[in-house]
């Protein structure tokens, strides 16, 4: 589907008509693959050093998939390739499901509530006994990059909030409520990550989300996988805390917890402020609190004579906290090549 897109290249000499325009010729081939004709207009787009013609339509292109289940697999396997779809730019996701598979209205079923809880902006438009058509909604422009990645962040950063209330706390309505507020963070990651690789698509689509230089997006897709991620380990904390009843030894984790909450925070201000001094404190403070959380396990958990259990639920959540450190290192490293693909006049001081 994409191949065309990318590999119909043309060198064309530009000729000078008048005293003020300049034209150029197109294929044939071209011409005929959009349906065009003699006399229809254009549309002339300038993103940039670039310039793109576009034949007018009066609705998107729609891109669609077929995905065909077999029996013997199962919902998740289905969500997994739904996902690659969805991620690749398809907006039509067409599902036909094997009618020998065993139970098949309750696997549909599955199958749509997942996909809903996981995909932001999907919706089911039509559906028959072993057929589901998915569409996905979103419009690019009702909620840019940067606004998607804010959200993101907001919804990360009231995780591990609520994390440290937990564990101060010990209210497991706490770990419950973290536990399910991931599905929105995934929802989210999974929306940016699409709208990236639309942006890799269709130069349009990169002016739309504010990307002016192609290589931001795969700092962008390292600051979104890493804004999950350390979703992923608040609730891998949450679910540590739920184990063993609560934390009844709990100051380090909290000492360390709140540390990475500013961390992150300081790297998601680099990025939006493009601050190459505080994307540098960001770096140099994750090192720190690694070595922090490496010597406290060394040399204060370890000795500590407490139940076995919660001694694992400890060493265990601080290897996640190390992981969340090295995670905002990560955020404040893209925020700087972001700085420079924008810039080329960069300062060191």
């Amino acid at each position: 589907m994409w191949g065309i897109r990318l590999i119909s290249i043309e060198k064309r000499r530009v000729q000078k008509t008048g005293s003020s325009s300049y034209i150029i010729t197109l294929p044939k081939e071209w011409v005929d693959s959009v349906k065009l004709k003699s006399g229809d207009y254009v549309i002339i787009e300038k993103y940039g050093d670039k310039l793109v013609i576009t034949p007018p339509r009066t609705e998107p292109l729609a891109l669609r998939a077929n995905i065909r289940v077999h029996a013997g697999v199962n919902p998740q396997q289905v969500l997994r390739v739904l996902l690659a779809t969805y991620i690749a730019g398809y907006n039509l996701i067409n599902v036909t499901f094997d009618k020998n598979i065993p139970d098949l209205a309750k696997f549909v079923s599955e199958v749509k509530s997942i996909a809903r809880a996981k995909l932001a902006g999907i919706e089911v438009v039509e559906e028959t006994f072993n057929t589901v058509v998915f569409k996905v909604l979103i419009d690019i422009r009702e909620l840019p990059l940067l606004s998607a990645i804010r959200r993101l962040h907001l919804i990360v950063d009231n995780m591990m909030q609520d994390c440290l209330t937990l564990l101060k706390t010990s209210d497991l309505n706490y770990a419950h409520a973290i536990i399910q507020r991931d599905d929105e963070a995934d929802r989210f990651h999974h929306m940016i990550v699409r709208e990236l690789s639309l942006a890799l698509l269709d130069v349009k689509s990169q002016h739309e989300l504010g990307i002016a230089n192609i290589t931001e997006v795969l700092s962008y897709r390292i600051i979104a996988r890493n804004l999950e991620r350390i979703a992923d380990h608040v609730v891998a904390i949450a679910r540590r805390v739920l184990s063993v009843g609560g934390l009844k030894n709990c100051e380090f984790v909290c000492e360390f917890l709140e540390r990475d909450g500013k961390l992150l925070n300081k790297a998601m201000d680099a990025l939006y402020n493009l601050s190459r001094r505080g994307a540098e404190e960001v770096i140099s403070e994750s090192r720190e609190i690694v070595h922090n959380i490496e010597n406290a396990l060394q040399n204060k958990i370890m000795p500590l004579q407490i139940n076995v259990h919660e001694k694992v639920a400890i060493t265990l959540i601080l290897d996640s906290l190390k992981r969340i450190a090295r995670y905002s290192n990560g955020i404040a490293e893209a925020a700087l090549n972001i700085k420079a693909a924008k810039s080329a006049e960069l300062d060191v001081k």
